[in-house]
């Protein structure tokens, strides 16, 4: 307790005002260190000094359920202090922690080695669970520490849990391995802070109108917290919580990195010191090309950020405008997609901060599904806009926080990851053998480029036998009408006119493929809504959708057709593709010429 008060008043004494207005950091209620297997107390390499395990937070039968050990070897970059001790569970193990009511950081260290007791780190797999709810099933230490971006031989589960009084925290070995925890952290948070929304109190929900609510039973895994364009910013550095903000140097993401030295983040109330240190809103990501924005047309800010499938997922962005060239409302103006669906058109950040350099963040909710595997990329796109008269075409993000909701049935568990195969630069490691000979290589090349001739001569005969049968049809004449009708948003009308020998859009064989009535068109895509929009082409919108009764995910294009050369691509396409099966083309699954409208109605393809 001597030790938590005196880092209690480090913290009061050492935080400052940070810009006009701002407020100092967080302080928060309960701060607990534990060096698990330790019998005294020591400081970290940061200062901050890590506890013992106290007696009455131990299970009666802890002796029995577990042991403690020293491991045999300290890798470079591993610190002493917790890693270099653990307790290692036999058998199923609960530590109870008496804590303030409301949601806490719980951060469990793992250092996956070998320990002087003969225990190997590395072959353990086993469950851990809070309160009910599981955050880890089948863990694997090791696999998930190689996995990590930059790889790293030990390794920081953290969640944020919702805790009445106690908090009980449970280790479960799987069967035939054992179970082990090197540290244990649990701090407290602002109320609500990652459940009442960004600056402006609201979770959009992507891809539904309406917000979303997180519940107060609700738990969450952070998968990502980054300091976009920044260096890694460490616990003792955060704002009051001891989060750790990572570079992103390490992932593969587009665009260029600004930072203005000297510069002054104007912390507000709706957006306090404690939201994310002065480190991540003084440092971003930006496209590069201010004074040239043709230059911007052809890309997006786009970021890849992995995680598992099956889950919803708070994505919070932090934004703050630096640079001198922005002082004033529409000059930079952005969309922001997530998962490839539109999250929010229009993002001023001037505008709704209320000045430069005074940060801001949003939230957003989107589920992932199993579309793309078991641990698939959640894509970011940051679009500039010049619709409005913008300045600069342009965008920006200074951070993001991606954190998993617990599901329907309280769990946070997702698969262990596959870590990458080394290199042959990477040292210590196995690599594969290389294969002897190359005959066998060289037949393998043979047969495959001999066969991917034969299905090329293939699919051009069949390109030339429809393209024949097209010549032979009669000519399909439309015409539009020359103003859009005032009583409708959707653009021009069409028309279908020609002599008794001219075959209508209405006319279209339905055994081609299947035939949807407009009602199930909108219905699919909301009534034809904006934010589902996930491609323009030079016909027309496609929308993402969802088919019998929200079972299959579709593309729907709809073409806004102005002219012949629309409405034949359009007959063309229906019956060409749905004649073709090919492993390269996209299956057509139906079309809709009612109401004017023709849409076809792909298979969705998640990466375009």
């Amino acid at each position: 307790m001597i030790c938590h008060a005196l880092l209690l008043f480090f913290i009061l004494v050492s935080v400052t005002v940070v810009g006009e207005g701002a407020t100092v950091a967080f302080v928060p209620t309960d701060v607990f260190l534990i060096n698990c297997g330790d019998n005294s107390a020591t400081n970290d390499q940061n200062g901050r000094t890590w506890t013992p395990e106290e007696v009455k937070a131990l299970p009666s039968n802890s002796d029995f359920a577990s042991f403690t050990s020293d491991a045999l070897y300290q890798d470079s970059g591993i610190a002493q202090v917790p890693y270099m001790k653990a307790r290692i569970f036999r058998s199923n193990f609960t530590y109870s922690f008496l804590v303030s009511p409301g949601w806490k950081f719980l951060r469990l260290y793992f250092y996956p080695t070998r320990y002087g007791s003969g225990f190997d780190a590395a072959s353990s797999f086993f469950l851990v669970n809070v309160n009910g709810i599981t955050l880890l099933r089948n863990f694997s230490a090791d696999l998930t520490a190689k996995a990590s971006l930059p790889e790293s031989k030990s390794l920081i589960k953290e969640f944020i849990v919702p805790v009445h009084q106690t908090l009980n925290l449970t280790f479960t070995p799987s069967r035939d391995s054992f179970a082990f925890v090197n540290g244990i952290e649990i701090v407290s948070m602002p109320d609500r802070f990652y459940s009442k929304g960004g600056f402006d109190e609201m979770i959009t929900n992507v891809g539904s109108n309406g917000e979303f609510v997180i519940e107060n039973s609700t738990a969450l895994e952070t998968v990502h917290r980054l300091n976009v364009g920044g260096r890694t910013v460490n616990d003792v550095d955060d704002s009051g919580m001891f989060r750790r903000w990572l570079s992103d140097d390490d992932l593969d993401n587009s665009g260029i990195i600004v930072n203005i030295p000297g510069v002054k983040i104007n912390y507000t109330e709706k957006t306090p010191g404690y939201v994310a240190p002065e480190d991540v809103y003084a440092t971003s990501r930006q496209m590069g090309n201010l004074q040239d924005p043709k230059l911007n047309l052809n890309f997006n800010l786009t970021f890849f950020l992995t995680v598992d499938a099956g889950f919803n997922y708070l994505v919070r962005l932090h934004f703050c405008e630096t640079i001198p060239q922005v002082n004033n409302t529409n000059q930079r103006v952005f969309s922001i997609f997530v998962g490839y669906q539109m999250a929010n058109r229009y993002v001023d950040v001037i505008l709704m901060s209320g000045g430069p350099r005074n940060p801001m963040y949003l939230d957003f909710n989107v589920y992932v599904g199993f579309e793309n595997g078991l641990r698939p990329d959640l894509r970011l796109d940051f679009h500039p806009m010049m619709d409005d008269g913008a300045s600069y075409y342009e965008t920006l993000l200074n951070g993001v926080e991606i954190l998993k909701l617990n599901d329907s049935q309280g769990n946070l568990a997702g698969p262990n990851p596959n870590p990458q195969l080394p290199t042959d630069s990477t040292p210590n490691r196995v690599r594969p053998p290389k294969k002897k000979g190359n005959k066998s290589h060289l037949l393998t090349i043979s047969l495959a480029v001999v066969g991917s001739a034969i299905v090329l001569a293939m699919f051009v005969v069949v390109i030339v036998f429809v393209m024949k049968r097209k010549k032979k049809r009669n000519d399909f004449s439309v015409h539009t009408t020359s103003k859009p009708s005032t009583n409708s948003s959707w653009g021009p009308l069409l028309h279908v006119t020609g002599s008794t020998n001219t075959r209508s859009a209405t006319s279209l064989p339905s055994d081609l493929c299947r035939r949807f009535s407009i009602s199930e068109i909108k219905s699919a895509t909301n009534d034809f809504e904006e934010k589902l929009i996930v491609g323009v082409g030079g016909f027309g919108s496609v929308y993402k959708g969802r088919i019998d009764g929200g079972a299959t995910i579709v593309a729907v294009k709809r073409l806004e057709i102005t002219s012949n050369q629309g409405a034949k691509e359009f007959e063309t396409e229906l019956e060409m593709l749905s004649k073709l099966r090919h492993v390269h083309l996209v299956s057509l699954i139906g079309y809709c010429d009612d109401d004017n409208e023709m849409v076809l109605v792909y298979e969705y393809m998640p990466h375009g």
